[in-house]
């Protein structure tokens, strides 16, 4: 699942640093969470045209993932602070990690992709596995690298963390992360 938090273009996005300096090791250890990153868009780095908070989870159960959203202790922060953002989700299909440590991890992209009413779901799943498989062996750099489809606007999502960008595709979109919380192995594809 993702949110993203738009901020105003003078937004102090050193707020936002701090938030998470001091906040983010509260889901190092949460229950169900495979991992979060947290994500950000700094207009004027790395080509971004916005500020933006917009942390990328990976959920390994579904009820931990819930109870994070209605429960005061989890996504009630953001809404305090930031009013109730719409939360993407998708279906995960495939999750790899890659060579570099968690701790090596500086840069997060993610692509969503629209499907065709046409398109075969199975393919789609099975492609995506694939791309997982690749992004996660071709790069040392890669930490890394998950894929999911959203059956309610039938788009696909996928999302690889790394120490570096090993190139500029304009399809994806780069964000820096701040912070990795990854509290249970990511090694294992779902099921």
């Amino acid at each position: 699942m993702q949110y993203a938090i738009a901020l105003p273009a003078d937004y102090d996005m050193a707020v936002i640093r701090e938030r998470v300096r001091t906040r983010g090791h509260a889901l190092d250890h949460r229950a169900g969470l495979g991992f979060k990153a947290y994500c950000v868009r700094e207009r004027g780095v790395d080509g971004a045209l916005v500020n933006q908070y917009a942390p990328f989870y990976l959920w390994d159960d579904a009820p931990a993932a819930g109870d994070f959203l209605w429960n005061r202790a989890g996504f009630q922060a953001i809404v305090d602070d930031f009013g109730r953002p719409s939360v993407r989700t998708w279906v995960p299909v495939g999750r790899r990690l890659g060579q570099a440590p968690a701790a090596a991890v500086r840069f997060g992209r993610i692509r969503t992709t629209p499907l065709g009413a046409d398109a075969d779901l199975t393919k789609v799943a099975a492609d995506l596995r694939s791309h997982v498989e690749t992004a996660a062996e071709k790069s040392e750099h890669t930490h890394l690298s998950v894929a999911g489809i959203d059956p309610t606007s039938w788009c696909t999502v996928e999302f690889v963390a790394g120490a570096e960008m090993d190139d500029t595709d304009p399809d994806w979109l780069t964000y820096s992360v701040l912070h990795l919380s990854e509290p249970t192995s990511t090694s294992v594809p779902p099921t």
